[in-house]
């Protein structure tokens, strides 16, 4: 399965859109920060989301956080700022370790990650509309039964 993973996208969706149209994954995962951009995804742009709140959505119906079963691996999606990101990764490493998860993915930063720490699998896609120390970004996740391979892709 080929996941469009965003983040942070802060109520702008016109690169989301064309990323959409250019990907043709099979679903797309927003990790927050504009919880309504994952919305019109879904709506509008016929692509399947599952989204998270972040710290600046208010939605009360919206998750903070969840684990997705696909493909025989556990993905935690959180935004990442109940978990201090922006010092440490140790945090959402133990918490997704705790829930039995191998992936583990999240926004907050905006600065887009790929790390494997020891045997969870870690990523940032980064931010498409408002990127802080690298370029706007976003993730693609291929989930298959005996593998996860993850990637950042740079715009």
């Amino acid at each position: 399965m080929k996941i469009l993973v965003l983040s942070d996208t802060h109520g702008d969706t016109t690169i989301a859109e064309k990323i959409v149209k250019k990907e043709k994954a099979d679903l797309c995962i927003h990790l927050g920060d504009n919880f309504k951009d994952a919305i019109y995804i879904n709506d509008k742009l016929g692509l399947e989301v599952v989204g998270i709140r972040g710290n600046c959505d208010y939605e009360e119906y919206a998750e903070d956080e969840m684990v997705l079963d696909i493909e025989g691996h556990k993905l935690l999606l959180t935004h990442g700022h109940k978990y201090n990101v922006k010092v440490t990764l140790n945090n959402l490493y133990y918490k997704a370790k705790s829930l039995g998860c191998d992936v583990a993915l999240y926004g907050h930063t905006h600065k887009n990650l790929k790390e494997q720490a020891k045997d969870v699998l870690i990523m940032n896609p980064g931010s498409l509309t408002k990127p802080r120390g690298s370029k706007a970004s976003y993730g693609i996740l291929n989930v298959e039964e005996d593998s996860v391979n993850a990637r950042i892709v740079e715009i």
